[in-house]
This record gives structure tokens, sequence and C-alpha cells, in this order.
């Protein structure tokens, strides 16, 4: 028993004698473990009503997965996008040929609406007859493009570009790349279409 008293009183001790350096980085320590369990905590119970959230201390990996589940369940994405972010779309067919389109310049409640962008079909299919190329309107809502989606999966590919995470569904060929800034919200949105065949 006083073993165990002097060694309570000798930690004491030790902890009253750090110098004022060794307390501020442990207090600091203290309030960024805080400040992330906070984020989590607010990431974990985002609603639709949530307006901003400082996301920068989550991981990306994290904000990934529950971007993820908030997608697969319909909910609102504007959380995880930046004030003005890029949507890329890209569509590879095997008779129509490749569909590109891209629009800068969105607001973050965009993501949530139908956005209509200027595409541009180049015509050149493999399997069918080349036809003329052609530019047209399109109107991309993704709630309902990933309602067909089979699955919503983070593949573990090896990192070879920063900050961007490739969400796949339907079967091998559509998926989401989603590219994050210094601030871990996204910044830019790929939805790409490849024709396994």
């Amino acid at each position: 028993m006083k073993c165990s008293c002097l060694i309570v009183v000798f930690s004491i001790f030790l902890f009253s004698c750090q110098n004022p350096t060794q307390k501020e980085t442990n207090n600091k320590t203290k309030q960024h473990s805080i400040s992330k369990e906070i984020a989590v905590e607010k990431l974990s119970n985002l609603k639709e009503t949530d307006d901003a959230v400082s996301l920068s201390d989550i991981s990306i990996d994290s904000l990934s997965h529950r971007f993820v589940e908030k997608l697969e369940n319909g909910k609102d994405l504007s959380l995880f996008f930046a004030k003005e972010w890029v949507f890329v779309y890209h569509e590879d067919n095997r008779c129509d040929g490749s569909t590109d389109g891209e629009i800068n310049n969105l607001n973050q409640s965009h993501i949530d609406k139908t956005i209509k962008l200027t595409v541009k079909n180049d015509g050149e299919g493999w399997a069918c007859e080349k036809t003329l190329p052609k530019t047209f309107e399109l109107n991309f809502n993704l709630k309902k493009m990933v309602k067909s989606w089979d699955r919503f999966q983070i593949p573990n590919y090896e990192q070879t570009e920063k900050n961007v995470v490739y969400v796949l569904g339907k079967g091998e060929s559509d998926y989401l790349k989603l590219y994050y800034d210094e601030n871990h919200l996204i910044f830019k949105l790929q939805y790409g279409s490849e024709d396994p065949g």
C-alpha cells in the first residue's frame, strides 16, 4: 500500500514539474484529439439541416465512407463539397462512343439537384457504325443515377493520386472519382461509365 501511494505521489510530482512547454504541448494534443472526436461525432450525427461542419480534422478515408453511406441512402451530400466545385461526366459506350462534359463553379447544393451540362459525343463506338459527333444538353442527377447501382464500394487501389478516392457501383462499369482539397472537401467529382464489353 505504501509503495502504490509513493508511486501516485511521485507521478503527481513529475507531472507538476513539467516545464510550461510540455504542459502546453500536452494540452494542445488533448485539445486536438478532443476536437477530432467532436468532428467525428458531428460527422456521425449529420442531418440534412446541418449547414457547415469543419471536416479538416477528419481523415479523407472516414469522410469518403460517410459520403458513400449517405449516397447509398439517398441523403443530402452538400456538406461534403467545397463552396465551388467541378463536375466531370464521362461515358464510354460500345455503340455511341465517348461522351464527355465538364461544368465549373457549382455551389454545394448542386450535388443534391439535377445538374445541366453540355456534353460532346464523338460517335466513335467500336461495336456499331460510326456516327457524326454531336453536342447536347445532359441532365445529370447523381441520386437517380446510383439507384441502379448494385454496390457502393471504395476499393483498396494503390494511391497514385493524392486525396483522390474511387467509389465503384453498377457492376464493372459505373464509378465516382472524388477529389478532396486541403480542407477535406470535394472540389471535383467525376462520374464515369465505362462499357465493360
